[in-house]
This record gives structure tokens, C-alpha cells and sequence, in this order.
């Protein structure tokens, strides 16, 4: 832990002004907000999930709102990454940050082969490689609760990439820790924590789930200390920059995980209430450490 006293970070030998980045999932490739004028104070833009081929996803209703926070089951929906590679990748080129492209497979191997695809691009930064997603029927939980499995996903990727990439650790299965491990000794050059956690909406009335798959991806900021306790215990267990995800709504929450060990943060569900959040977010943080 460490008493946070600037807004400057760095990554994979870049340096910047702002530790907010934008969640995988919540705002596509960034380019929407581009257009928007909502990029202000984001420091990369961590891409919609990719896969080898299209995915239509699952089927409606896929979000759903609670009390205190937001079910999502959207599973995975993509173009497929010959799509994002020819026609996506070049518009995102103009975006004023970085983007780093999040990567799923249905296999070991296709995790490898999707980044070898996107290799073809000048365009990533780096890449965020899913190996937790919750509510696909393949090429989630099975990889990430596994710490030898995520070991060889990550030795994969790394094989097929010089570029830097970080693995997405599941909240769900395991030890975070020793899993962040596995992920470092297969190659990863950090540790996304985490995806979201297990939740369900059940209808009283009828005995039904209101999701089709069951149970979905939760995001909440009651969430919070969760997402604190794990990025310390994984900064704490791995020598690699940890980038936390999850429980953000104010200033504070930023701060807050950049003490308990995050290098940066990304944010997600506030983006989608509120689209120009980042820059938002860097101001208050700023006025905090002011």
C-alpha cells in the first residue's frame, strides 16, 4: 500500500497524465465517445471483447438494473476479429489515446490466434487477455479458475505477440493471487482485477430468472472494498503493474485502489450513466490531492 500523492502513472514504458481508463465492454473501441467529445481525461480505451468469429451473443434481456448496482449478460457479442481488424482498428487509430484490445477464445489456442490476427494492425497498444468472463458458455470461468490453464493461455499469447498484455482475472474461482502468478509466469506483463462478480434476478412471481443464461456479470459500487482487498493481495504476490477494475463512482474510489496497489483504473459502469465520467473523475482526484 502507498499514501497517493500524483496523478501520473505509467504502463509498459508510457507515461501518462491520467490513471482512468475505460472498462473492456462499456464503450466499445471508444469511438462513440470520440465523437462525443467524452474521452477527456481517459489514459487508454480497453476495447470491446474480441473473438476469432462473429458472436451474436446472448439472447435479450442482457442488462438489467438492481437496487444497487447492474446485471449484464451480453456474452461476448462481437464482429469477429478480421472485421475489427479491417474495418475498427483503423478509425480507432484516431482516438487521442491508446487502445488495447481485450481477446477471448473458446479454446487455448484460439486466444493465441486471435492476438496473432490482431498483430496485423499497427493500431494496439497491447492487449487484455479475458480469461474470466462470466457469462459465456465457453472460454470463461473454465480458464480462469484454473491457475496452470491460465499459465499456458498466457505462454500462448505471449508467443504470438511481442506486445505488452495484461490477463483478466475472474473474482469468481480461486485464489486471485496464485492465479496472478500462473498468469506473470506464462509471460503477462499485468493483472486486470477483476471481472465481475456472479449475480442473478429472479422473479418472485413466476420462479424465473429475469437473465436467459441465469446468472450474469454484477458491477456495484458496494463492490468496492472487494475489488480493494484483491488488488492488494495480487500487487502484493506479483511484480508486474495491476490495473483494477470495479466498485468506481467517485474520486475517491480512484485514489482509493491506486493506494491499495493499482498502478491504474479502469472504470465502466459509471461510464454508461455517465459518459464523460473520466475526465470528471481526474478532476475531482485532482482537487482531492490539491
Amino acid at each position: 500500500m502507498r499514501r497517493v500523492d500524483s496523478l501520473r502513472c505509467s504502463l509498459w514504458g508510457r507515461t501518462f497524465g491520467s490513471p482512468v481508463m475505460l472498462a473492456s465492454g462499456t464503450a466499445g473501441f471508444g469511438l462513440e465517445l470520440h465523437r462525443m467529445g467524452c474521452l477527456e481525461g481517459v489514459a487508454a480505451v480497453v476495447s470491446k471483447g474480441t473473438t476469432l468469429r462473429p458472436r451474436a451473443g446472448n439472447p435479450p434481456p442482457r442488462v438489467w438494473e438492481t437496487r444497487m448496482g447492474l446485471l449484464n449478460s451480453i456474452g461476448l457479442a462481437n464482429p469477429g476479429v478480421h472485421h475489427i481488424v479491417r474495418e475498427v482498428l483503423p478509425e480507432a487509430d484516431s482516438l487521442p489515446c491508446p487502445v488495447i484490445v481485450n481477446v477471448s477464445g473458446d479454446t487455448e489456442e484460439e486466444f493465441a490466434e486471435v492476438v496473432s490476427l490482431l498483430e496485423g494492425s499497427p493500431v494496439p497498444f497491447g492487449y487484455e487477455v479475458n480469461v474470466s468472463c462470466p457469462n459465456v458458455a465457453r472460454g470463461g470461468m473454465s480458464f480462469g479458475a484454473d491457475p496452470l490453464v491460465v499459465e499456458r493461455v498466457s505462454a500462448l499469447v505471449r508467443s504470438a505477440s511481442s506486445r505488452p498484455f495484461s490477463v483478466k482475472l475472474t473474482p469468481n474461482a480461486g485464489d486471485m493471487a496464485e492465479t496472478a502468478m500462473a498468469a506473470c509466469a506464462g509471460g503477462a506483463d499485468a493483472i486486470t482485477v477483476c471481472n465481475t462478480f456472479l449475480g442473478m434476478k429472479v422473479d418472485w412471481r413466476t420462479g424465473r430468472p429475469a437473465m436467459r443464461r441465469g446468472v450474469a456479470g454484477y458491477t456495484s459500487p458496494a463492490l468496492l472494498p472487494l475489488v480493494v482487498a484483491s488488488v492488494h493481495a495480487v500487487s502484493e504476490a506479483v511484480g508486474v503493474p495491476v490495473l483494477a477494475s470495479g466498485g468506481v463512482s467517485r474520486a475517491e474510489d480512484l485514489l482509493e485502489l491506486m493506494a491499495a496497489g493499482a498502478e491504474m483504473v479502469q472504470v465502466g459502469s459509471l461510464v454508461l450513466r455517465r459518459p464523460c465520467a473520466a475526465g470528471e473523475l481526474l478532476r475531482d482526484a485532482g482537487e482531492l490531492l490539491r
